[in-house]
């Protein structure tokens, strides 16, 4: 996870409206994505996750598609991306997201479901995601991400989520708590 430390020791942090958000290449694709750090990630979490008896991979829509599309091209388990827009198909589950109204597509109950995404920054998303899965009667497997803020994530008390690295964002930038 050299390449992984090294990228997050160098990111920089922009503050908006009181909040510290870290600008990662995984998370935000600034500065440019090296494939090296693409691929150390994938190998990374691989080495967390059990994707065998998965039947699906689940990320909400922005940074975590490119993880879980380079996951999925990589253990040819099928991806599902949820969307902040109603598309209207049979199966489509609307649900409340902390940016609004998102719709789940192609999970269905009984299905095994790893959701992956970038960066877990409050764990609301992350949490309204799972609970859509389990509303749907899928099996959650595994919640993983690549980076999660520790200074913010009580909405996650109830779920288990591995991540390669935890950090904290304060006024000096962005420090490593702790790796996998």
């Amino acid at each position: 996870m050299n390449r992984l430390r090294q990228s997050v020791h160098d990111a920089p942090v922009v503050e908006r409206d009181g909040y510290r958000y870290l600008v990662h290449p995984v998370s935000n694709g600034i500065p440019t994505l090296d494939p090296k750090l693409m691929r150390e990630v994938v190998n990374g979490l691989l080495r967390l996750v059990d994707f065998e008896d998965a039947d699906v991979i689940v990320t909400p829509v922005t940074m975590g598609v490119h993880v879980a599309t380079a996951l999925s091209l990589t253990t040819d388990v099928p991806l599902v991306v949820i969307r902040n827009r109603e598309y209207g198909f049979d199966d489509e589950v609307p649900f409340e997201h902390p940016d609004g109204e998102y719709y789940l597509n192609d999970v269905t109950a009984g299905d095994d479901v790893v959701v992956v995404d970038d960066l877990v920054n409050t764990g609301q998303s992350i949490a309204a995601v799972v609970e859509a899965i389990d509303d749907v009667g899928a099996n959650l497997l595994d919640v993983a991400c690549v980076l999660r803020r520790v200074e913010s994530r009580d909405d996650l008390a109830a779920v288990d989520v591995k991540r390669l690295l935890d950090v904290t964002v304060t006024a000096d930038g962005v420090e490593i708590v702790d790796d996998a």
